[in-house]
Parts: C-alpha cells; sequence; structure tokens
C-alpha cells in the first residue's frame, strides 16, 4: 500500500507540473500573439508613413517640372535687370 501511495503522490505531482507548464505555454502563446499584431501594426503604420512619402515625392517632382517648364517673359528679365542697376547705382 505505501508503494501505491507514493506512486499516486508522483502521479499528482506530475499533473500539477503538466498544469503550471500548460499555464505557462498558454500565457506565451498569448504573448506571441500580442507581439504578432503589434507588428503587423507596426508594419502597417510604416506602409502608410511610405505611402505618404512617395505622394509627397511625386508631389514635389511634378512642381519641379512645372517650375522647369514656367519661363520668366523677357520683359520681366529686363526689368529685374534695371531694378539690379538701379539699386547698384543708389548703393554706390
Amino acid at each position: 500500500m505505501d508503494v501505491l501511495e507514493k506512486e499516486n503522490g508522483l502521479i499528482k505531482e506530475r499533473l500539477e507540473t503538466e498544469k503550471r507548464t500548460s499555464a505557462v505555454l498558454l500565457e506565451l502563446n498569448d504573448t506571441r500573439k500580442a507581439e504578432n499584431a503589434s507588428l503587423r501594426e507596426t508594419v502597417a503604420a510604416k506602409n502608410e508613413t511610405i505611402a505618404a512619402m512617395s505622394a509627397v515625392i511625386a508631389a514635389q517632382d511634378k512642381l519641379v517640372e512645372t517650375l522647369k517648364k514656367k519661363k520668366t517673359s523677357p520683359l520681366k528679365r529686363l526689368a529685374d535687370v534695371l531694378v539690379g542697376i538701379g539699386l547698384m547705382a543708389v548703393f554706390r
């Protein structure tokens, strides 16, 4: 009878160990799920940032092209030169 009680005690101890192990593994699984969700959110936010930056770059490229095509009139350039000459004459 003593041997059976010892064996029963060992089996109960093993069962408790298995329960604790199972609880720890469940907690680890939940933690990994939460981490995975956080990483997905981070990647989504990063992709949004990249898309926004790409849109800004495209807008800047369009503005640069527009400015390259836009030329000032010869009269405006002549007026700028005359103003520059006038200012130089005043400051001398």
